[in-house]
């Protein structure tokens, strides 16, 4: 009995053609080694799998081979490529990892070797594996070398993690950035193996293994071989996802039309089968996300060709999505992303996915594409309406006095004789109800608040005073709250003034204050007004530049004015030696 290769070995590529999803790279690579403009130090970097190794030792081999062909290609028959494909005869190629030798000392044996010319062959090659593992003193010392090697020495430097290699590296190498491959490069070759190995694999199972391998053909043949053993040579969907522990398709689009027809109890059935097989919760929220996103991606035709399956899945795909709308897709896609960042704090996982696929199923409800106003609006009007149909007929012979809309917090509105909406400025309604609240979101009021009516006869207008007003002006700063301290500051660097009974002026320092105050403006009016029970009072907000200087003070001057208006201070200095510091 022969050993056993695994295919990831088997199937490794030994010439730049052969390797997969990687055309651009191994074309340059080719063009530089026929144009002979070969750099000292290259690095390899992308994720793993991908073949940056592999296209390194190509590099290698070719770079040495005595009769490269017209396409650029290794021989394989010279002398140096029989060398190379024995490897323990091969000494013009060096492989290090630098997660086992990633010490000062390694890298000085390095740069001792670089010494040596090649006994035969034109270049002596050095491949690095995993560099980003070198500490900082070894990449320090590997500077020199790399900046001013001998001119037969070069240098292919491979990691995963690029953003841990120094600048100081990264700006002496030339850079080849290695691409994911895609699932329908790695489904094809994974068919070409299948072939070779006389291995009967349907496509949809190749594309499960392409869609688990994440881009990484090393992964996908290791995972390949994994199912071939479990079939034993008959590769099928229905195996192929029994062996990997993948949750299939079908369920993602029965989940999508119990969801369209708001199916609950059946969407709760269909989950306990799913968990009852051995599915972790997770796994199916991330799942029905890429479900999601793909039936997202095929509503638009020119978005087609993004979705990485067979011909026969993306037509089903796209005829599902024909039947859900954009804001459905939209809201269940959110709900599911929340559940996935939820789902590993929660305590109860069982129950956050039950509650996800209930909100899944709702998310196309609340649809005001018919120009509807949405449900948590009605109350509000409700109670609009019957304030606008008080009944006046109550009262036929009172006269209506006259009233304004306050914003206070939340209390019962004390019955009067009369009540009458008050006219709503610019036809805001939202204003009036919820202070400087901006239309159009009625759900988030900033803070409950309610309209509160003044009947001017029993509570007369009271003219402004400069005691009053500054009290006043004190207690609303007093009862900001805590997001609002900016604002709090403001208020009590600004003195208001008082210019006659219905006027009052507020002297700001600078204009950006003045603009704080400004944006708050509605709110402090309105408290005002409230207090002195005067609608007709008004604030004006000027701008004083010479006021903010003696905010603008240095710490020496402050300290002088301490002493200034505190003679203790300086006594104190003075019999202990104190010092500003």
């Amino acid at each position: 009995m022969e050993d056993y290769i695994v295919s990831a070995r088997k199937y490794r590529p030994v010439t730049f053609d052969s390797v997969v999803g990687q055309k651009a790279l191994t074309t340059t690579l080719k063009n530089a080694i026929s144009s002979g403009k070969l750099a000292n130090t290259y690095l390899f970097c992308g994720p793993r799998g991908v073949g940056k190794t592999t296209c390194a030792r190509i590099f290698a081999k070719t770079i040495n081979c005595e009769h490269r062909g017209p396409d650029g290609e290794a021989c394989g028959e010279c002398e140096s490529c029989k060398s190379f494909n024995e490897e323990l005869r091969s000494y013009n190629v060096f492989e290090l990892d630098a997660a086992s030798n990633n010490s000062v000392d390694d890298i000085r044996n390095l740069t001792e070797q670089v010494r040596i010319p090649p006994m035969n062959g034109k270049y002596k090659v050095y491949i690095i594996d995993e560099v980003h593992m070198l500490s900082q003193a070894a990449f320090n010392a590997f500077l020199k070398t790399l900046e001013e090697p001998p001119k037969y020495a070069i240098f292919i430097l491979a990691t995963t993690e690029k953003h841990k290699i120094i600048p100081t590296i990264l700006s002496r190498c030339q850079i080849y950035d290695f691409s994911r491959i895609t699932n329908q490069d790695i489904i094809s070759h994974l068919q070409s193996v299948a072939q070779k190995e006389g291995v009967t694999a349907d496509k949809e199972a190749l594309a499960i293994i392409a869609e688990k391998s994440d881009g990484g053909m090393r992964d996908a043949l290791s995972i390949f071989d994994q199912v071939v053993s479990f079939t034993g040579g008959q590769v099928t969907y229905q195996k192929t996802i029994e062996n990997l522990n993948v949750i299939d398709y079908d369920y993602y689009f029965r989940l999508t039309d119990m969801f369209l027809e708001k199916r609950i109890p059946d969407t709760m059935v269909l989950l306990n089968d799913i968990l009852a097989k051995g599915f972790d919760g997770s796994h199916l929220i991330s799942g029905l996300m890429l479900h999601l996103r793909n039936l997202l991606v095929s509503r638009d035709a020119c978005t087609l060709p993004l979705l990485e399956m067979s011909d026969e899945m993306r037509e089903r795909y796209k005829a599902q999505a024909a039947k859900c709308s954009q804001k459905f897709l939209y809201r269940a896609l959110k709900i599911c992303n929340d559940c996935d960042l939820n789902y590993r704090i929660s305590k109860n996982k069982r129950l956050l996915v039950e509650l996800t696929l209930i909100q899944a199923a709702q998310a196309d409800e609340d649809d005001d594409s018919s120009g509807r106003k949405p449900k948590r609006l009605h109350p509000i009007f409700k109670n609009i309406a019957a304030r606008q149909a008080a009944p006046a007929a109550a009262e036929p012979k009172a006269t209506a006095k006259p009233v304004i809309a306050t914003p206070v917090p939340e209390v019962t509105p004390q019955p009067a004789r009369k009540k009458v909406m008050p006219t709503l400025k610019g036809g805001n309604i939202f204003t009036s109800i919820y202070g400087n609240k901006p239309a159009g979101r009625p759900d988030q009021p900033h803070g409950r608040q309610t309209v509160q009516v003044i009947d001017q006869e029993q509570h007369p207008a009271k003219p402004l005073s400069a005691d009053a007003l500054q009290n006043c002006w004190n207690d609303f700063a007093a009862s900001l709250p805590r997001q609002d301290t900016p604002l709090k500051n403001r208020m009590i660097n600004c003195r208001p003034s008082v210019q006659s009974d219905t006027v009052f002026t507020v002297t700001a320092g600078n204009p950006m204050m003045a603009e704080e105050i400004r944006q708050a403006e509605e709110r402090i009016i309105s408290f005002i007004r409230d207090r002195f029970s005067n609608p007709a009072v008004k604030m004006e907000i000027v701008v004083d530049q010479s006021r903010g200087v003696e905010h603008l003070l240095t710490r020496e001057e402050r300290y002088a004015k301490m002493k200034v208006s505190n003679p203790a201070l300086a006594e104190l200095e003075t019999v202990f030696g104190l010092e500003l510091r």
